[in-house]
This record gives C-alpha cells, structure tokens and sequence, in this order.
C-alpha cells in the first residue's frame, strides 16, 4: 500500500510549520549491500513527505544508522537525534517503512510515542498515519511495537536454535584453527600441507619434552622457526607464517581441536547493565566455561594431533605450572623454576599432609632457606613446622644420586637417541621451510615470465615480487644454517664420556653449567613428593618415587653444645606468664625492652617467640574480649590522647599514685582503667562553684599540702584537673573531707575568745 493514498486528515497546519523526518535502517551490512530495493523504498519516504506537504528545506532524512541492529539504542546516534529533535518539539511527523524499523526493543518504543504525544508530533509508515495524542491511535502503536520485538525475539530464537542444532552435529566452524583443512562439503582432514602438520606436532613433542609453555616458546625462539597461524581470508581463512609468540603456543595447547573433539561453547556471552554507566546501558561480557560445563562436546570427531586423554593431561599439567594456583592451592606444584630451593611443588607436609612453601629467615647479609608448613599447628602456633632447608635437601639429593647411579649409561644412550631425533625434527621444520620458499620464489618466476614483457607496468610489479621470493629464500637457507650449524649428533668420544658422567651424576649435578631449573627438573622426573616431619631431636624424611616405592632417611636436628645456645629458663618462664596476656609480637617487644636476648644472642622477633613456645609446649594467649571504648583498658599512649596531656603527664600521675595502671612486668604494656569519676577528675575542665585550690585547701583543713595530696590519692577528697591560663592546677572539694577541719575549729575558738574579752 503507498502512503499517498492514507488518509492525511490528521495531519494538520500546525506539523507543516515543523520537519518531516524521514528514519531509514537495514540492520546489517549485509542488508544494507544486498536489499537495495528495500534501500529505494526507504529512501522512496522523503519524496512522499514533499507531496504530503513539507518543501525540501523540511524534510530530514536520518540514514546514519544503516548496518545498525534496532535492538541497541545506544548504538544508534542517528535515532538519538530523532529522539532529540521530537523532545524540543522540532517535528511534525516521523516517517518510516515500519514501526519495526525505528525500535526493536518496547523500550525505544514507547519513550518515542511518549515523547510524540506530548509534543503533536505525527508517526507514518505504510500501513498509515497515526497519531499519539489520540487513544486509538496510541493502543494501535503500543501493539505494533510489542509485535515488532515479539517478531524480532522470536527470529533470534529461531536463528540461535538452527545455530545449535547445527553445532550438535558438529557441523559449525567458525574458522577452524592451523594445521586443519575444511572441504567443500565440510569434512575435516589434516592439512595436506607438510610444514604446518609438523610444526604444529612439534609443539606437542616439546611439550612432553620440557613441561612448560614457555620453554616451548623458549626453544622455537632459539631455532628462529617462524609459526602458522590462520588468519581471516577467503576460503574459511588463510594459514600465514608469523613470530611464534606466547599466547600462539599456549592457544595450540588449549585448543581441544587439536585432540580430535569437536567443542562448540567454550564461552558464553551475558547481557547485563553496566553498573559504572550513570545511564545504565547493556553491556556484553564473554566468560570462559569450564571443560565439565562445555555443552557440545564430541569427542574422536576427527582426526587429531594428540589423543584427548593426552589434552586432559596437558590441561593439568599447565594448570599444575601456574605460579598462582600454586600459591594458593596445595594441590598445584608449579613449575621448575631459577631459584635457590630444590624442594618447592615436591615438600610436604608430615604432619598436616599439606604442601610446604619455601622461606628465607635470619639476617639479610645472610638468608637461610627454609620449608615452612603455613597452617595453625598445636599449642596455637602460627604455623605448623618450620624446617632448615639445606641439609634436608642435600639428604634428599644424596639418595636421588645412589638411586639413579646404575641407571647413568642407559641415560647417556637415550639421550643421544633423544638428540638425534630432535636434530631430524629440526632439519626436517627448516628443510619444510626450504622447499617452501622454494615453491614461491618459482611461482614467482612463473608468473613473471608469463607476463607480456611490453607491459611494463605489470612486468616491474611481477619482477620486483620474484626479487623479494628469491630473497627470502636465501634468507630461509641463511637461518636454517645457522640453527643447524651447532646441532649434531654425539660422537663415539662424547657418548663414552655421557656414559661416564652417567655414572658420576655428582660431577653433572655440582658442574656449573647446570642451572637450579635442571637440578628441580631432574628430582621432579623422578620423585613425587618429599613428606618431612619434625621430631624431638631430628628430621623424618620420606621420599616417594614415581610409581610409588619410598625411602626413609633421618636428618638430627642441629643440637645446642651443652645447652650453651639455649633461651634461658626465666626467659622461657617470663614467656609462660606472659602467654597468657599477650600476642608474640607483644612479647617480642616486652623482652626486647628488658633487653633479654636468644640462646643464638639475637633480639627476639614474632617468630622466634612462636617457636619458642612451640618447643616449649606453651598456649598461645586466649583471644581478648572487646573493651569497652570508654572505660578501656588502656595503654600508656591511648590514656594520654584520652585525657589530653602528654606521655609524661601520665607516668607522673602513675608514679604519684594520682592515677591506677596495671602492669605485668616492667617494659610490659601499661592496663589503665578510665571511669567517668577518674577521667572527671584529671581530663581538665571548668570546675563547680565552691571549689579551691590545693593552698586553699591546705589552710581550710588545716594541714600540710603534701597530706592535702596523699587524702586527694586515697579518695577521701573530691578533686579535678583544672586549667587556669596555660597552667593546670588542682581544684578540691573541701566539704567532700571525712577528716576534721582543724582550721575551721583554730577559727571558731579564736573568735569565741574574742566575744569573751
């Protein structure tokens, strides 16, 4: 139906005085290149609104939101300005093909038929012209709107369903990954080409081989082999070959594809208000699923690299690598690692059961290492064990040693096997990519010879790309003889004295050339774990082989010569007492005052008195209630800033009696309690009428200030600190005395004589 046969009686003087918008919208890229006619009709709506009455100075044509989806507003500017223009009331009528054009969501819709009813403004599409002050008009509208987001969840629901059931054939490929081809018919197969198959095995192979992503990385690096990776392109994507990086091997090791499954769902994409936007619009956040909760998971659904049990071991061996998880998590070793320790990922435990983590204690000129279990043992220590590290582990590496010493010329044999193979892969990767750049420095040949050698525009063009191939290739052969140039297999010489050093391991494990990462990974390929227990007077370490069998040793735990660098019993006895009232950093802080000293002569830290109470079987202190924040208890600071007056001020009041403190032992924190009498008497303040000062009161009561004083600290005298000027002073309460007042009665008397005479 055209517009021009609508009824345009609604339309009236007062909207030809406004504009005439005219909203155009194909909602993807792919409409706005294919439905051109769909285009012309849109565009068809400006000439319509001429002949309905608007010149063409009014008509405004808003067509900047071609490709745009009408389900997200805020990704529409073009019907922000719509929307902005109907709110200052600048138009009279709001064109479009439909009303599914200018909103998707009931949202949109109904803020711009709010806006339309309360401004005049009309709204016309095919079907007619409607206006939104009308009731009708405003029912017909809300209904449309609601079928057009209706239409629009039921076509997404119908696309995402197909979409799904699709992939539960294992039949949706975005873009499948290198090393995989696709044929027109959608069947999988490795791909045909040579160089990238083997690369992509060689990943898995020095995997197995080096047990970290970055090694690999490490190791492709020093060959300088360049690495396949798909790009997007015609025909499902092209394969190029770039600088290997990271996230390209450790993607590789990832990818379940490689294993022959077939995964549709790895992650999920959540709709939600953006919190930090003030306006509150929908955002898109992509989560990674776990491997239990892929949804489409089929498995030996085409050929594959590695088999999935190898995937999942894969999967839990990068896992076990990450230093984090290993941190947090007791369960993960972490990876062989530069570092001092040779037990880290391997110590455990023999009490808890739980991991070990290494330390470093004693001065900073000189770190000791050390195994430390992190969990709450008994007597409410802090920790559960602490271990010296250096001769456990040299017990640990003498048994490795005397173990693996029969076993030093089969060693030496597969590792010229291993040797070998690896300098036949690497020749293999280089040759691959010898022949390849081979291939186009001829194609290039090839075409520039078929070239008509007239055409020189195209001749130079073609003459310069067979330069560039012939270039690379040199370039290729310059690398792989390079790479290849300090690689070769041991000879007799060398292999007689690999069995020699195989069976003198010791010499190979002290050499310098052996890095602490060779050490751990040498105990790692063969030790699960080393489980160590603290004992009275040693160490029981148990080591567990790969498979299963274990061995025993026993390390004595360094003992004090005579007891000479024991902590001394008062000092250990000061510490019972003070257990029960104070924490270890307390402590620490108590008998360093009293400049008490270690059996070793060092100052005492929160972890030597924790030790110390765990070999002496001593309860940590019961956790504190909470005080009272008035009264307190509180310390010698904290009662200063309560009352207002310095440090000093408060051990003078302690030391003159004037105020009550507690404390255990000397250098030990002050307990001083504040009740409102107390803190009324000495926090400074206006005192009551009546009462006097300590002169006053001396003369009053007839006696000496110092006794004034001494009933003042024994409470038979009501007194406060007052502050006259800069100056503090006493007021006292005189008729609060329960003495006599013998200056009263001196008075009394002498006046009585006086009346007499």
């Amino acid at each position: 139906m055209s517009i021009y046969n609508l009824d345009r009686s609604k339309i009236r003087p007062e909207h030809h005085e406004r504009a005439a918008f005219v909203y155009i919208r194909q909602s993807s890229l792919k409409q706005v290149r294919e439905n051109l006619e769909s285009q012309k009709r849109q565009y068809g709506f400006a000439e319509q609104a001429r002949a309905m009455g608007w010149n063409e100075q009014q008509v405004v044509v808003v067509d900047e939101d071609q490709g745009k989806s009408g389900a997200t507003p805020e990704a529409r500017p073009g019907f922000a300005r719509l929307i902005s223009a109907v709110a200052r009331s600048e138009v009279g009528i709001v064109m479009s093909l439909e009303v599914s054009r200018l909103s998707r969501n009931d949202a949109d819709w109904y803020h711009l038929v709010h806006l339309c009813r309360w401004t005049g403004t009309l709204i016309a599409d095919e079907q007619g012209i409607y206006d939104p002050s009308a009731g009708a008009d405003r029912m017909v509208l809300g209904i449309r709107g609601q079928v057009s987001e209706i239409e629009r969840d039921n076509s997404v629901h119908r696309m995402v369903e197909a979409r799904w059931n699709k992939a539960r054939r294992g039949e949706v490929f975005t873009m499948v990954p290198a090393g995989y081809d696709l044929d027109e018919l959608g069947r999988l197969s490795i791909t045909s080409d040579q160089a990238v198959a083997d690369a992509i095995r060689r990943v898995f192979d020095k995997f197995d081989e080096v047990g970290t992503a970055r090694q690999v990385l490490a190791w492709w690096h020093a060959q300088g082999l360049p690495f396949p990776v798909r790009r997007l392109g015609v025909g499902g994507g092209l394969v190029v070959w770039t600088e290997v990086k990271y996230r390209t091997i450790l993607s590789t090791l990832h990818h379940p594809f490689y294993a022959g499954a077939y995964v549709f769902g790895r992650s999920e994409t959540r709709r939600e208000l953006d919190p930090d936007n003030p306006h509150r619009v929908v955002i898109r956040r992509s989560q990674r699923r776990g491997l239990d909760e892929w949804p489409v998971l089929i498995k030996d659904h085409h050929p594959g690299y590695i088999t999935f049990d190898k995937y999942l071991a894969n999967q839990a061996r990068i896992e076990n690598n990450e230093m984090m998880k290993a941190s947090k998590d007791e369960s993960h070793s972490g990876a062989a690692r530069e570092g001092q320790g040779l037990l880290p990922g391997l110590a455990r435990c023999g009490h808890c059961g739980r991991r070990m983590f290494v330390g470093y204690g004693g001065a900073k000129a000189k770190r000791t290492l050390q195994y430390r279990c992190r969990w709450p043992g008994e007597y409410g220590r802090k920790e559960c064990q602490l271990v010296g590290g250096k001769r456990i582990e040299a017990v640990v590496v003498a048994t490795f040693l005397e173990v693996t010493k029969s076993a030093g010329s089969t060693a030496a044999v597969l590792a010229d096997q291993q040797l070998r193979g690896e300098i036949a892969a690497t020749e293999k990767l280089w040759q691959l990519q010898i022949e390849k750049a081979e291939y186009e420095a001829r194609l290039a040949e090839r075409q520039y010879m078929a070239t008509d050698p007239e055409n020189r525009t195209v001749a130079r063009e073609l003459e310069r790309r067979w330069n560039h191939r012939l270039e690379e290739l040199e370039t290729t052969r310059t690398k792989a003889a390079q790479a290849l140039d300090h690689r070769r297999p041991l000879s007799a010489v060398e292999l007689a004295r690999a069995e020699e050093l195989g069976q003198n391991l010791d010499e190979v494990w002290q050499a310098e050339t052996t890095t602490m990462r060779d050490r751990k990974r040498l105990l790692r390929s063969v030790i699960e774990e080393v489980q160590i227990r603290t004992e009275q007077k040693r160490y029981l370490v148990l080591i567990v082989w790969k498979g299963g069998a274990t061995t025993e040793r026993e390390v004595l735990r360094l003992a004090s010569p005579g007891g000479a660098t024991a902590t001394p019993l008062d000092t250990v006895e000061l510490v019972r007492q003070l257990a029960q009232e104070f924490d270890d950093s307390q402590i620490a802080r108590i008998l360093n005052r009293q400049r008490r000293r270690s059996g070793l002569g060092r100052a005492f830290t929160k972890e030597s008195v924790g030790s110390l109470r765990g070999k002496n079987k001593i309860p940590a202190a019961p956790k504190k209630q909470a005080r009272d924040e008035r009264e307190g208890p509180f310390t010698l600071d904290e009662t200063a800033r309560e009352l207002g007056v310095v440090v000093g001020t408060v051990q003078r009041w302690l030391r003159d009696g004037v105020l009550a403190g507690h404390q255990s032992v000397s250098g030990a924190p002050w307990s001083i309690v504040l009740t409102e009498e107390v803190r009324r008497k000495l926090a400074g303040g206006e005192a009551p009428a009546g009462w006097v000062g300590l002169s006053e009161a001396a003369r009053r009561l007839g006696l000496g200030k110092s006794h004034v004083v001494y009933l003042v600290k024994q409470g038979k005298l009501q007194a406060m600190r007052t502050q006259i000027g800069k100056r503090e002073c006493w007021r006292i309460d005189v008729s609060s005395a329960t003495c006599g007042r013998q200056r009263d009665l001196f008075d009394q008397m002498i006046g009585g004589k006086r009346k007499e005479s």
